[in-house]
């Protein structure tokens, strides 16, 4: 079987990020309105359905031609996997925090750029798309069902984590080999990509810092803006009541 390597923005892309997308968000707005049993039981669901794909996508792994050091769950995508699943059974708040800012920016990013070889039939795109996807819900399924939401506080918070598991990881990726490159720390990504324009390895590392930076701030823009005319609100209507 020949395969296609792969192009962005083809129809064939195109049509994959439309259905990933519109899954991701209406899904949660047909939940939003139920009980508080049926948004629970939908958000348990939405748990297991991705611990189950991280377990297979881990195993099979191997078996899509990529090393064995990709399949250990450590990409930040695979991060913000766990977190949301853990946080839809358990509803402690940072793990939120963790899947909103590492799954949004890292999933979105995904599947507008994504690190694949080839088209549709090869065996990783549908997971692919899958497992980011997936992503894509549950934190939707916070958002919009949950109405859980990040605040100010919270991107001082995830940029100090993600400080911290980055220097953890980048001795791992090291440790690992070559065929290790968790968060892109030790080597670029393949393809078109935004990091494509960056300098060579390890020096692809400084512009990063303030992207991931910039990428956190403009993930809080639209609460903060919505926070920002609330309280003008509050502060003309007070004000009239003073006059």
């Amino acid at each position: 079987m020949t395969l296609t390597p792969f192009e962005i923005f083809t129809p064939v892309h195109v049509l994959t990020i439309v259905i990933t997308l519109g899954l991701a968000i209406l899904i949660p707005l047909a939940v939003r309105g139920r009980s508080y049993e049926t948004r629970y039981t939908a958000g348990v669901s939405i748990a297991v359905l991705i611990t189950y794909h991280i377990m297979k996508q881990t195993i099979d792994t191997p078996s899509f031609g990529f090393p064995w050091q990709q399949a250990l769950p450590f990409h930040m995508c695979d991060l913000s996997s766990i977190a949301i699943a853990v946080y839809l059974v358990s509803r402690q708040r940072i793990y939120f925090i963790i899947a909103y800012f590492w799954g949004i920016g890292g999933a979105t990013m995904a599947i507008f750029q994504p690190d694949l070889p080839y088209f549709y039939p090869h065996v990783a795109y549908v997971p692919f798309f899958v497992s980011h996807g997936l992503i894509l819900l549950g934190v939707f399924y916070a958002l919009i069902t949950l109405r859980e939401r990040p605040v100010a506080s919270d991107v001082l918070k995830i940029i100090g984590i993600t400080i911290c598991v980055a220097l953890i990881l980048y001795p791992i990726n090291l440790f690992l080999g070559e065929n290790a490159n968790f968060w892109y720390l030790t080597a670029k990504p393949q393809g078109l990509n935004l990091m494509a324009f960056f300098p060579d390895p390890p020096f692809h590392l400084v512009p990063i810092v303030p992207l991931v930076i910039f990428v956190f701030c403009l993930l809080y823009l639209p609460f903060g803006i919505r926070d920002y005319i609330a309280q003008n609100r509050i502060g003309v209507f007070l004000k009239k009541l003073r006059t």
